[in-house]
């Protein structure tokens, strides 16, 4: 038997599936109606068309703002290795973005491509390719391309991945508005809780398009995080790079951590109109900052927990505190 909780609420529940030693060890630890979700994170991909990776980002000073012009990115079309040419040509900046950061989350991480999770998170999935189709549909004279009718899908991203890697595990997409952040962590952390395993969460977004381009939507960007529930090996050759941290999600008052992120998300952006767009940009730069920071750095951190808000029915909220610590390396 397993917990798993309500997200909103937070209430504690039993399923079949794991046993509790497995819940336990993965952190899944019920406390005077506390739940913690506790996993390994062990590697961190993005790419920006203004930084390929997160190196770039970090020696800019980590930014705000991923729009602007970077030295020494002549190519701004993310690599995405892993697909072949004739995949490549056909996918979206939204697709290729994903793959080329969870390519360097796996790469840092040491998991086997073919034997992860994906969970994709985006408020608008494949909106390039589904407004140029809605152009192409509202024309009479225009053929409507049945390649781009395939691609427009919300999880044409990890069907990709699947293809090209392998991968035969399940993959889940998700459109969360203004807490993407909050329920994709908590669909990969109590995923993790469940089965263990290996999961990369994937966050990736397409600057909305003409005429739907608005000031307060998030930039063309993509970040992934590999979330394991065994922490690295530094004596496994292809897991030495590993982040030596624990990301832990609680729906009560956490214990302070080392290298904890701060500030508060999942807002909605006060907008056009007064009606702002769903994003995570701003507390997905705030967890890179706290991972960034935890190492020499992270014991002078602040140390006020990043808090997500989970709510939507009247009068239920409950609030998720994400904090990072350093963890145990395997061995």
């Amino acid at each position: 038997m397993s917990a798993l909780t309500d997200p909103l609420t937070g209430t504690l529940g039993v399923s079949r599936g794991a046993t509790s030693e497995r819940a336990e060890s993965i952190g899944l630890a019920p406390r005077e109606g506390v739940v913690e979700l506790r996993a390994h994170l062990r590697g961190v991909g993005i790419w920006t068309p203004s930084y390929p990776d997160l190196a770039a980002w970090v020696a800019a000073g980590a930014p705000d703002k991923l729009d602007g012009a970077a030295p020494g990115n002549a190519d701004p079309r993310p690599p995405a290795k892993l697909l072949h040419s004739r995949l490549r040509r056909r996918t979206s900046t939204l697709t290729r973005a994903a793959v080329t950061a969870l390519e360097a989350a796996i790469e840092q991480g040491g998991a086997s491509l073919d034997s992860v999770r994906f969970v994709l998170v985006s408020s608008f999935g494949e909106i390039e390719t589904t407004v140029e189709l809605l152009s192409q549909l509202a024309d009479p004279d225009g053929p409507v391309s049945p390649t781009k009718f395939h691609n427009s899908v919300h999880n044409t991203a990890t069907g990709y991945m699947s293809i090209a890697s392998g991968n035969h595990r399940e993959a889940t997409a998700i459109a969360g508005g203004p807490h993407n952040l909050d329920v994709g962590l908590l669909e990969s952390l109590a995923g993790l809780a469940e089965v263990g395993g290996d999961v990369v969460l994937l966050f990736a977004e397409e600057l909305v398009p003409a005429p739907f381009q608005r000031p307060d939507a998030d930039p063309t960007f993509a970040v992934a995080l590999h979330l394991s529930s065994e922490a690295a090996d530094p004596g496994r050759p292809e897991q030495a790079r590993s982040l030596g941290l624990e990301l832990r999600l609680s729906n009560g008052d956490s214990v302070a951590g080392v290298g904890i992120a701060s500030g508060i998300a999942s807002g909605i952006a006060s907008g056009v109109g007064g009606v702002g767009l769903p994003t995570m940009i701003e507390p997905l730069l705030q967890l890179l900052r706290a991972v960034a920071g935890a190492g020499d750095g992270a014991a002078s951190m602040p140390t006020q927990p990043l808090a997500l808000t989970a709510g939507g029915d009247p009068g239920v909220e409950s609030t998720w505190t994400v904090t990072l610590h350093r963890g145990e390396r395997g061995g």
